[in-house]
């Protein structure tokens, strides 16, 4: 039978292990109301499949967007034919639709570069969008947006706070699809924000590694209009060793496709 009330589902220790499995802090009441409100007419079963509501929707709420407007992009959308070399369009997206697939059991590494415009941000939310239906959470960071929370988290204590979650989501979501890498101007500048900057990815991309088994524990995609030997010149060594795949395979380059932006 459904569990209809709210009451109900916070009152049901099996409800609430379902939560905790799922990464739901059980003693927010917040959360646990979210989830519940969510669930509200499922069953037991119901919820066991679908699973972790609150948490994606966490995920969600830490995400940077360019200009705060959030994309949303699918592999249906995706088309090749809007390129004048549509083989090697088609090359890239039957690649990327088979890698992510296999990103459900095994997380990997994925960077695609290339001049502004040509598809690289879509691709890589369809790649999110498909992970995140088959039961992985994910999170957007534009890295322009970064820098900003950055900046934002010197003057004010709201923003430092939302700069530290956003900074721990980026270690534990599943998923992290990190925009527009380079475009914030890494560490050859006289700003002390870029270099707070760079010493939080190295963080992050330390965080989804596994150093023990040397494997990444955490898919992380990253999109840039400068190539894997540029961002070396923007970053130090070891930040791009650990953000980017060595494996050619998992690079996707768009240098040969045109701007589609009007």
């Amino acid at each position: 039978m459904a569990l209809q009330a709210i009451g109900n589902i916070l009152a049901n220790p099996k409800m609430l292990d379902i939560f905790r499995q799922h990464g739901v802090d059980v003693d927010h009441p917040a959360l646990c109301k979210m989830q519940a409100h969510i669930y509200k007419s499922k069953t037991a079963k119901e919820i066991q499949i679908a699973g972790g509501g609150a948490k994606y929707i966490v995920f969600d709420s830490l995400s940077l967007w360019e200009g705060k407007k959030k994309l949303s992009s699918t592999f249906d959308r995706w088309d090749p034919s809007m390129q004048d070399n549509q083989k090697e369009a088609q090359h890239i997206k039957s690649n990327a639709m088979s890698i992510t697939k296999s990103m459900i059991n095994r997380p990997k590494k994925i960077v695609m570069y290339g001049k502004p415009g040509t598809g690289k941000t879509a691709l890589a939310l369809a790649m999110m969008h498909y992970l995140r239906v088959n039961g992985k959470t994910t999170m957007f960071v534009s890295s322009t947006e970064l820098v900003s929370l950055f900046w934002q988290s010197y003057k004010y204590k709201d923003a430092q706070d939302r700069k530290e979650k956003v900074l721990d989501a980026m270690q534990s979501v599943d998923v992290l699809v990190l925009d527009d890498l380079g475009t914030e101007g890494g560490v050859n500048s006289d700003k002390p924000v870029q270099k707070d900057v760079q010493q939080a990815l190295e963080q992050i991309a330390t965080a989804r590694y596994d150093t023990d088994h040397n494997r990444v524990a955490k898919s992380t995609i990253v999109t840039t209009n400068n190539t894997p030997d540029e961002l070396s010149i923007i970053y130090n060594g070891k930040l791009i060793s650990r953000l980017l795949p060595h494996s050619l395979a998992y690079r996707f380059d768009f240098s040969d496709f045109r701007d589609l932006r009007e």
